[in-house]
């Protein structure tokens, strides 16, 4: 009576590639569990019914490939760990410097409100500013005519449609504008302050401005020195 170890090995094989809740050693496949299994395979083999060569070099090549990849993987996480570690020191850097980011959100404490800066690509018959509070509620609309190309800075007074000052707190100002034929000019936005902490995210590093608002280091278009 011969036992069927091809299966065995098989099964054994399927299961380095799965990730479950066990341990790392009932899942995984080392070289020396390979070839202690092969002997067992080649000993315990029927006679008569030999291992198919063919189908042994595929086992052989499938294990190969797996542990190929298995090390790439684990080379792959070492090296991201890595570079999320040495961004997050590079944002440490920034820590009291003033900054320059891509970005809507302006900040109103009192009296002391945040500026925001436009950038026209092109000449604009007519700026269209709307400004949303923290709930997504419009709270007032800025329009201003006959622009030139180039980058200029907005102060909101901080009232709304009715003239009434608003809360303190968060805004977010998004702009559109167009030129003397009605057709779309590309406008882009920036928000500026002093960066007083770093924090490592999902998303990337984030930057903590002195009003509390944040920006991604990936949006900082300028720096103080």
């Amino acid at each position: 009576m011969s036992i069927d170890t091809t299966s065995y090995y098989e099964s054994l094989l399927a299961s380095s590639t799965t990730t479950s809740t066990t341990t790392d050693s009932s899942t995984s496949l080392s070289s020396d569990d390979f070839i202690t299994l092969l002997c067992t395979e080649l000993q315990y083999q029927d006679p008569t019914e030999p291992v198919d060569n063919t189908q042994m070099i595929d086992q052989m090549t499938q294990y190969s490939q797996l542990q190929q990849l298995t090390e790439m993987n684990e080379k792959m996480d070492s090296m991201t760990d890595s570079i999320t570690s040495l961004t997050a020191t590079y944002g440490l850097e920034y820590i009291g410097k003033d900054v320059e980011a891509d970005g809507y959100t302006i900040c109103k404490d009192g009296d002391d409100i945040s500026t925001l800066y436009l950038t026209l690509d092109d000449d604009a018959a007519e700026l269209t500013l709307n400004i949303y509070n923290s709930s997504g509620s419009i709270v007032d609309t800025q329009t201003f005519s006959d622009l030139d190309a180039g980058t200029v800075s907005f102060s909101w007074d901080g009232t709304d449609y009715d003239g009434d000052e608003v809360d303190d707190g968060y805004y977010y100002i998004l702009a559109s504008a167009t030129d003397s034929n009605g057709d779309d000019v590309d406008c882009t936005t920036t928000t500026t302050g002093t960066v007083t902490g770093v924090s490592n995210t999902d998303d990337g590093i984030v930057l903590t401005l002195d009003d509390g608002r944040t920006v991604y280091l990936a949006d900082v278009t300028y720096a103080t020195q």
